[in-house]
C-alpha cells in the first residue's frame, strides 16, 4: 500500500492510521508499564498507596488517527510515505459505549470536518481526495473481514464520492508496524504517573464502589 500512495501522491490519496489505546482506568495509575529506572531517572512519580479501581468498568478508550504525510514524487517509493502527521484522538467511555465499526466511522466524518487535516484529506480545488487508505489492526471493529466494518467503508466510498477505498491490516504479530503505533509512544508517556479522579463533579458512588447516581455518571 506504501507503494501504490506513493505512486499515486499526495494529491490523490488520504493515508489514515488508526488504532485503539488499552483502555485508560479511572482512579489508578493510567499507563503502569514503564521501565522503573527509566521513571525514576526522567521524572519524579507520586502516587497514593492503593492501586485498585474505584468504580469497576470505569475506562476510557482512546481511539488514535494519525494523518500520513506522502512526499511527493514518490514514484512508488514506499519509503516516501512517512510517519508525519496530525493526530485525533476520540475518547469513550468503555462503560457507557464501547469501541466498534460504527464508532470509527463516526470519527472517520468527523476528522474531515477537522482543520488540521483538511490538506490531508482534501485536494487544493476542496474535493475529497479520490482514493483513502486506512490502515488497521486485526480487531473486529477493525478489519475488513468483518461485515459491520465493510458496510461502513461502502457508506464511505459513497457519501464521500471515492475512486478507491482500501482498508488494511499488518500480517498476524506485526501490529507494531502500524504508523499510529509511534503516535501513541509519547501519548504514554505522558499518562504516566497520571491519575484521573473519578468524583470531579462529585462521587455517584456508594461506599461500595456501586453506581447510585446515574445522572451524575
Amino acid at each position: 500500500m506504501e507503494s501504490l500512495a506513493s505512486f499515486l501522491g499526495p494529491n490523490e490519496v488520504f493515508f489514515l492510521s488508526q488504532d485503539d489505546k488499552a483502555r485508560v482506568p479511572i482512579e489508578i495509575t493510567a499507563a503502569t508499564k514503564q521501565a522503573p529506572l527509566l521513571m525514576h531517572m526522567q521524572y519524579r512519580v507520586s502516587l497514593p498507596d492503593h492501586d485498585w479501581v474505584v468504580a469497576a468498568g470505569h475506562k476510557l478508550i482512546p481511539s488514535v488517527y494519525a494523518g500520513i504525510v506522502i512526499e511527493p514524487n514518490g514514484f512508488g517509493n514506499p519509503s516516501k510515505v512517512t510517519y508525519s502527521g496530525p493526530t485525533f484522538i476520540a475518547i469513550r467511555s468503555g462503560k457507557h459505549s464501547s469501541s466498534t465499526a460504527k464508532s470509527h466511522a463516526n470519527d472517520f466524518k468527523k476528522i474531515f470536518e477537522l482543520e488540521s487535516f483538511k490538506s490531508f484529506a482534501y485536494t487544493n480545488t476542496g474535493s475529497t481526495k479520490p482514493v483513502v487508505i486506512i490502515s488497521a489492526d486485526g480487531g473486529p471493529d477493525e478489519n475488513s473481514r468483518y461485515g459491520k466494518v465493510i458496510f461502513y467503508a461502502i457508506q464511505h466510498f459513497r457519501d464521500f464520492n471515492l475512486d478507491a477505498l482500501f482498508v488494511v491490516t499488518n500480517a498476524p504479530g506485526r501490529s507494531a508496524y502500524n504508523r499510529v503505533e509511534r503516535r501513541m509512544a509519547p501519548l504514554s508517556h505522558e499518562l504516566a504517573g497520571l491519575i484521573l479522579p473519578h468524583e470531579h463533579y462529585g462521587s455517584h458512588l456508594d461506599s461500595y464502589g456501586k453506581t447510585v447516581d446515574k445522572d451524575l455518571e
